[in-house]
């Protein structure tokens, strides 16, 4: 008798316990791929990478504006160079520095004009022209000149590679 009372108890008890079980059995991979799904959308989206473009500002004295140092970073930029018997792939990410926090505003509208000259200048080098320190030198002084030359009212003060790859 007392047996046959604990019998039903444990099959009223147990259904909800099955149902709960089944329930997670179902869920669990179903918000899995989802959780998956969302994360890759976000590693390999490149409409939402912001870590190509920036800039930082060094402020050397909490009173003046003006005596501030600007890095702005340009997008990479992939390029074909010219080789001996073949074309090579040059990959490069420039960092400018501007002296105001101003000239911001004007180096980011003319983004498109200072790429178009890295990519204008670069393509027509050899593979021999920018290799080893004396190369990138004059490349980088070029690169400065034409920035320069691009952005007139503003004032370039440096350029630096932030990657310099050539692929043999």
């Amino acid at each position: 008798m007392i047996n046959d009372d604990l019998d039903d108890i444990e099959e009223i008890i147990a259904p909800p316990y099955a149902k709960r079980k089944k329930l997670m059995l179902l869920l669990l991979p179903a918000v899995v791929v989802i959780g998956v799904s969302v994360g890759l959308y976000f590693a390999f989206n490149k409409k939402n990478d912001t870590r190509g473009v920036g800039f930082n500002v060094i402020q050397y004295s909490k009173d003046s504006k003006d005596d501030a140092t600007v890095f702005y970073d340009l997008p990479e930029i992939k390029v074909d160079v010219k080789g001996k018997d073949r074309r090579h792939a040059l990959r490069l990410k420039l960092n400018i520095e501007l002296s105001s926090v101003d000239d911001i505003g004007v180096v980011q509208a003319m983004s498109a004009r200072l790429i178009n000259a890295v990519l204008s200048h670069v393509v027509e080098l050899y593979v021999e022209e920018v290799e080893g320190s004396t190369g990138l030198y004059w490349l980088k002084e070029e690169l400065l000149y034409r920035f320069n030359l691009v952005a007139s009212p503003i004032k370039i003060k440096n350029l630096n590679f932030s990657v310099f790859e050539l692929e043999k």
